[in-house]
């Protein structure tokens, strides 16, 4: 039943970076956007309006950003599960995106964010002590005496739900089930490594007592997470956890790690096939007729079992620009494009890559907000200059 995904075509977009009526990306009066926490005023209307657009570039599904009521513009700062960001429009607006996506042979896939929330959201203000506790074991606080709290990998601002919690599991998996039964196709759970293969397990499993059709896969990374923080994630095995913690004497391996979810969710997002695209070009040796990566990547697959569902993708909104990979090299992406797609796998491609978005410097630089250099807004005055449909045999 779930065969529809195996090659799927998935345009991934940020709701409020894609598509909000203008033609140019928006600016401020004197000529420069502070991008930093605003909302450009992309919206579901917009995605409608350009259903049309993705289906013509030769996707047949779209990921969309998280949907809830947030602090930030790109949707993982949730202030709460039961409203869409008026930003972004209402529940009927969703309905109808569904509905014309359906209509169009579109599928919708799902950014669901159950890992944390905003430390404003009320949900947690009811937590802390000086709002009376209500609820306080649905989050992490190390002290009995102290509002404290645990956050998101450091993230001060992000305190993480304990999804050991019965309670706080069946809260999560609620608001999933209601996306569900609108109509969603799939859903992308973000960072997966910090939540428990339990509730994971539980997750899928109820979603697809929904719909028997519906994938669940997720963002398996551990990039950029240092030991100290080893406490947040949730390792299927102690032996995994015990390579983490020893990631700096021996690799960790990612594949490893993506294997692990065999059986705990349909699928993941592929860092590992990344990897070794990015591991080839960084070594000169290019993608068109290079042998040794397709032996690479051979071998890569036949670490999975076939059924398990593979994401491929070239860049996503927390990774560098594949453009940027390339040294801006418009061949080396088509390249890099052209053998994703004609390896009969799950494709995610970023907006913008149509237009050969790029950036300057890499986001990896530890600066503030570097990752808006790859979250910029579309400019509907710039054609595509990409080819996005598979290469006919």
């Amino acid at each position: 039943m779930k065969n529809w995904f195996d090659n799927i075509r998935i345009y991934h977009l940020l709701i409020d970076r894609f598509n909000g009526g203008w033609q140019t990306p928006p600016k401020s009066e004197n000529g420069r956007l502070d991008l930093t926490n605003v909302f450009c005023g992309g919206n579901l209307q917009g995605v409608i309006e350009k259903l049309d657009y993705i289906k013509d570039l030769g996707f047949n599904a779209i990921m969309l950003s998280p949907i809830f009521k947030s602090a930030n513009y790109h949707g993982y700062h949730t202030l709460n599960f039961e409203d869409i960001d008026p930003h972004f429009g209402t529940w009927d607006d969703y309905q109808q995106l569904l509905d014309l996506a359906h209509n169009k042979g579109l599928k919708i896939i799902c950014d669901f964010v159950p890992n944390h929330c905003w430390y404003q959201a009320p949900i947690f203000e009811e937590s802390l002590l000086t709002h009376g506790g209500k609820h306080r074991d649905w989050f992490f606080f190390p002290k009995k005496d102290s509002d404290e709290f645990v956050s998101f990998l450091g993230f001060g601002d992000l305190p993480k739900f304990n999804l050991t919690n019965p309670e706080v599991a069946s809260f999560m998996i609620d608001k999933a089930e209601t996306l569900a039964r609108m109509g969603v196709d799939a859903f992308r759970i973000d960072h997966a490594l910090g939540q428990p293969h339990s509730f994971l397990k539980r997750l899928r499993e109820q979603l697809q007592a929904i719909r028997s059709d519906i994938v669940i896969f997720g963002e398996v990374w551990a990039f950029g997470i240092g030991p100290q923080l080893a406490g947040q994630l949730y390792f299927k095995t102690d032996a995994r956890l015990q390579e983490f913690l020893a990631q700096d004497t021996k690799p960790f391996s990612q594949d490893d790690l993506q294997a692990d979810y065999v059986g705990t969710l349909d699928g993941v997002l592929d860092f590992a096939y990344r990897d070794i695209l990015l591991e080839e070009i960084r070594a000169g040796r290019g993608i068109k007729g290079n042998q040794t990566l397709r032996s690479k990547i051979t071998d890569h697959f036949a670490k999975y079992p076939k059924d398990f569902k593979l994401v491929l993708f070239l860049d996503n909104h927390d990774t560098d620009r594949f453009m940027f990979d390339c040294h801006d090299d418009v061949n080396l992406l088509q390249e890099a494009i052209d053998l994703t797609m004609g390896l009969s796998r799950p494709f995610s491609f970023l907006y913008g890559t149509e237009q050969l978005m790029t950036i300057k410097s890499t986001i990896f630089n530890a600066e503030p907000y570097a990752d808006l250099r790859v979250r910029n807004c579309m400019d509907w005055s710039v054609s595509p200059q990409l080819l996005t449909k598979k290469p006919t045999k």
